[in-house]
């Protein structure tokens, strides 16, 4: 007769091999590495062993910093389809070819305001993107700058102002004319 102290060791042991991921983490798509945020590749080319041997492939520079007032970046960027899409320090969305660093794109919010545009996105920082497709051609990018939340066709950088202008108006009637919406 097993013990119930080792039975119950065993099941642990059954379990927690029993539950391990199969899945391969290949690509940086998600923000964070994979919906679950793990900040993890199974990619085994470069190691601890080998990581010192490193060197430089490219360089990005978007050329807004703002060395004045200590710009800096905090988007964690993402590579779908060999493609790597990040912010710079202005907010702008750009999309660089990620084997060359050449740009293939570039957006920059404040064209598409009107009034004050500084305003807009003082102290303001974009921790990441987040690509969606609908597996066939329509392929966008989402992120926010300021208030607003941009949906960004991901070949051409060209804003779908059909979801922005929908969002924008939904916001106006949420915070100035008080519509109360139960979770928002």
């Amino acid at each position: 007769m097993i013990n119930p102290i080792a039975k119950i060791t065993l099941l642990f042991i059954f379990l927690s091999f029993g539950c391990r991921s199969k899945e391969n983490y290949t690509t940086w798509s998600n923000y964070k590495g994979s919906p679950a945020s793990i900040q993890y590749s199974s990619l085994t080319q470069i190691d601890t062993s080998n990581v010192k041997e490193l060197k430089v492939a490219w360089e990005y520079h978007a050329g807004d910093a703002d060395t004045v007032h200590q710009s800096q970046i905090q988007c964690n960027p993402i590579i779908v389809g060999g493609i790597l899409y990040g912010t710079s320090p202005q907010m702008k969305l750009f999309a660089l070819d990620a084997g060359t660093g050449k740009q293939k794109w570039i957006f920059n919010p404040f064209d598409s305001l009107a009034g004050d545009k500084r305003s807009s996105f003082i102290m303001n920082n974009c921790r990441g993107v987040y690509y969606w497709s609908d597996g066939k051609n329509d392929k966008r990018i989402y992120y926010t700058a300021g208030s607003y939340l941009y949906s960004i066709n991901a070949d051409n950088g060209k804003p779908e102002m059909a979801l922005r202008q929908l969002l924008q108006a939904a916001f106006y009637l949420l915070v100035h004319k008080g519509w109360n919406v139960p979770g928002i």
